[in-house]
């Protein structure tokens, strides 16, 4: 004997056990509300991809030559004429003094012999 469904064996198990039916009744709920959601993206999707297609672009603004020649728009141009005026007016000072060689060959020193002591301390500690 075939079931509603047209199969035989999913009537039988339908009848046999009630529980299998109402979960292959929420499977087919879920799979069609997931088909639904899917469509509604898709539409949705072509609707904004229609709309910005027809959308007319925003006309840029024209670019003034002058603007551009004088350095107004600029900002490197600009702190590379503050810095000109400053040193027409010798407000600069001169830049700091670099550390010799011998300041750096000591700190170059210190710095290793900081890094022996904590290896030393680190191997008498020994792995744990």
């Amino acid at each position: 004997m075939r079931g509603a469904t047209g199969s035989s064996c999913v009537g039988y198990l339908s009848r046999a056990d009630p529980g299998l039916s109402a979960a292959r009744d929420t499977i087919v709920r879920v799979k069609r509300a997931l088909a639904w959601f899917a469509g509604l993206v898709g539409i949705a999707a072509l609707g904004r991809w229609l709309a910005g297609r027809n959308r007319p672009k925003p006309p840029s603004a024209p670019v003034e030559p002058e603007a551009v020649e004088a350095g107004a728009d600029d900002p490197a141009e600009e702190l590379r004429r503050k810095l000109a005026q400053a040193r027409a007016e010798g407000e600069v000072e001169p830049p700091a003094e670099t550390p010799t060689d011998e300041a750096l060959d000591d700190r170059r020193a210190r710095v290793h012999a900081q890094a022996r002591e904590t290896i030393d301390a680190m191997a008498e500690d020994g792995p744990e």
